[in-house]
């Protein structure tokens, strides 16, 4: 069952990318020279949703601590999170953007970025050892930090709790909601 839900959450995802144009490398580098918000504002309005149905599913009793999966801040997230910005940004897609490219006019580069995100995932797990001995995740190490206050197993930036998500879902939404779909020279 477990396996069934991947995959349909997966194809469900990959169809809204496609569908958003998010699958299209050309789309993805206006949205990044800040040219066209159209992505944009669907990543901040998905980004407000979620944190809207993280504040409605805890009120509601049906979320479940024990599945959030907070990871540790350290600088290895912080040169792993550059190094995939200027992939990102050079080629105008992502390991998850560009399965969903496949299927479109662009699959030469699509599965493209998709091997190399797998090769490099794969690199990565097997230097793993190697960066722990080198003490690269305990440099900057922040521990497993929230925004807000989830929990008492995690430390948080402030003590706001769920309503922080209630209402940083809320702005996130309507800055989606308001902001124009191109920009204006």
């Amino acid at each position: 069952m477990d396996l069934f839900i991947c995959l349909a959450t997966g194809t469900f995802f990959g169809a809204a990318l496609y569908l958003s144009d998010a699958a299209s490398p050309v789309r993805m580098r206006q949205m990044l020279r800040l040219e066209d918000y159209t992505i944009f504002k669907i990543i901040l309005f998905a980004i407000g949703l979620s944190n809207v149905l993280l504040f409605v599913f805890n009120m509601a009793g049906i979320l479940n601590l024990s599945h959030l999966s907070v990871k540790t801040m350290h600088l290895g997230v912080i040169i792993g999170g550059l190094i995939f910005g200027v992939g990102f940004g050079m080629v105008g897609s992502c390991p998850g953007t560009s399965f969903a490219a496949i299927g479109t006019n662009v699959y030469k580069q699509a599965l493209m970025i998709a091997v190399g995100g797998i090769i490099g995932a794969l690199v990565f797990s097997f230097m793993y050892k190697g960066f722990v001995d080198m003490g690269i995740f305990k440099a900057m190490n922040f521990g497993k930090l929230t925004l807000f206050k989830i929990s008492e197993k995690y430390p948080s930036v402030t003590e706001i709790g769920y309503s922080g998500l209630l209402v940083m879902g809320m702005i996130f939404m309507a800055a989606a909601w308001f902001m124009p779909d191109k920009r204006r020279d």
